[in-house]
């Protein structure tokens, strides 16, 4: 009403803009080691399948091929990237063809190059927060969140096992996940982590009904409806994008950087046609990957200083060695960190 206006001690939308905003509010749900308690961070989730806001089913989770470009030297060049070869983009990825030249060189400062620009895939789904001791006014709410390489192994474990499967997103036969994270070796690791004894989900404090037959009422069939539908940020938020103007200058200057040649200016902006490619499907997301960990550093080391040298010209799909397949999915793990203001 018009006489609000001369009532404003009683407004808090007025003074909304006064209180502390949290950064980085973009719905992900981001467990950090330090909110835990004797070197052990720990909660309970449910992974809850993709309700389109037209009501449809979608794929459970969003596969995504991510780039860290760690710059430390040159901060206006550090961050992350889309690879370009993401499905739902189709193009080809200079700093992908630039990783395999560097890594498969026979030279080991131009191999020491290519974890400058390493690639990881990481997973998005949505997940409710059961149970948090540690943070408990998360408790009950969606988020969405980001896993790597070992979560996903145990999801598709779940869903492969030959004697009784299970899709852990499923509201009636699904199971709660103890995530546990804990330091080895300087890292996050999640290898503790494990899914409960499958139940139906519960919400808001009540468990879902189900009769003996499987059944659901429409009753208890629209309150898990209005749940899914309550969160604040949707999965397609985070699906790969094509690169702006400037992230394409931003990735050709790197490229120039890490080859050792003169950056021209000229963007590679449209030297690649894009492939009108398929969305993401289930079969994609779950596939495997050889160049992913969800182990996100502690602590981590000045990158190391290469001197500029020629790359040597190798075939891009050759395969690569254990270690190195290790360090490059460590170097870009670091996603799982928030960005300090």
């Amino acid at each position: 009403m018009a006489d609000d206006v001369f009532n404003l001690g009683a407004s808090e939308e007025a003074s909304s803009f006064l209180k502390e905003k949290k950064s980085n509010d973009d719905g992900l749900l981001r467990p950090k080691l330090e909110e835990g308690k004797d070197g052990k961070r720990e909660l309970l989730i449910r992974f809850l399948p993709n309700m389109t806001r037209n009501g449809k089913i979608s794929t459970t989770a969003i596969e995504k091929h991510i780039h860290y470009a760690d710059f430390k030297q040159n901060p206006e060049l550090q961050g992350y990237f889309d690879c370009l070869k993401n499905t739902n983009i189709g193009k080809e990825c200079p700093l992908c063809k630039t990783y395999w030249l560097l890594k498969n060189s026979k030279n080991p400062a131009e191999q020491d190059k290519a974890k400058l620009i390493s690639r990881s895939t990481k997973y998005y789904a949505y997940a409710m927060v059961v149970e948090d001791k540690q943070v408990p006014e998360n408790e009950g709410k969606i988020f969405i969140f980001p896993f790597g390489y070992k979560i996903f192994q145990k999801i598709k474990m779940k869903a492969e096992n030959s004697r009784k499967p299970v899709k852990v997103e499923d509201l009636i036969y699904g199971a709660n996940l103890n995530l546990v994270i804990q330091e080895v070796g300087g890292y996050y690791n999640y290898d503790a982590s494990e899914f409960e004894t499958p139940e139906p989900i519960t919400i808001n404090g009540k468990m879902l009904k189900v009769s003996e037959d499987g059944t659901i009422s429409d009753k208890e069939r629209q309150r898990v409806i209005d749940f899914l539908l309550s969160r604040e940020h949707d999965l397609e938020e985070f699906m790969p994008q094509d690169w702006t103007a400037e992230t394409y200058d931003k990735a050709d200057k790197i490229v120039a950087l890490l080859s050792g040649q003169v950056y021209t200016g000229s963007s590679s902006m449209n030297s690649a046609p894009k492939n009108e490619s398929a969305p993401l499907t289930s079969a994609t997301v779950f596939g495997d990957d050889d160049d992913d960990e969800d182990e996100a550093p502690i602590k981590k080391a000045p990158a190391k200083k290469a001197p500029v040298a020629k790359v040597e010209e190798e075939d891009e799909d050759e395969e690569v060695s254990t270690k190195s397949v290790t360090d490059s999915r460590k170097k870009a793990a670091a996603f799982f960190e928030d960005d300090e203001e």
